[in-house]
């Protein structure tokens, strides 16, 4: 189960979508302002999805879903030329894990395994709580 409350969660993710909209605006002053502006798009969508899906069905919920989706993402390497809108996505589902306290190793292996390892057969959506 997630230890942050939701209303922690929510701060932070608000925080994270302002952000992004700063990014936005100074992506045109960037070497390539095409891929940035996708990206900061990409990442402030992200976000008010999951805003949205934290109010409605909480944090453990919200956890279980940006996991599975994060799980399905391509993995990018040093690639520069990927996809910004992937990227955006992952880097937004990448600060959400870290607001929940996750650790980048952490990320890793749900990443390239698709599950946490630790928690992968504990969680059960029907009894996901809000915290």
């Amino acid at each position: 189960m997630i230890q942050v409350a939701k209303d922690d969660v929510l701060r932070g993710l608000k925080k994270f979508k302002r952000l992004a909209k700063q990014d936005l605006l100074a992506s045109s002053l960037t070497s390539n302002p095409d891929f940035w502006k996708v990206q900061a798009e990409s990442r402030r969508q992200k976000y008010t999805e999951l805003m949205e899906l934290v109010e409605a069905r909480g944090v453990d919920l919200a956890f279980k879903t940006a996991a599975a989706e994060y799980a399905k993402l391509p993995l990018f390497g040093t690639q520069d030329n990927a996809d910004p809108q992937l990227r955006g996505t992952e880097q937004a589902l990448e600060m959400f894990f870290t607001l929940l306290g996750m650790t980048s190793e952490q990320m890793q292996v749900l990443r390239t395994s698709g599950a946490l390892a630790s928690e992968s057969e504990e969680w059960q959506a029907e009894k996901a709580m809000e915290v």
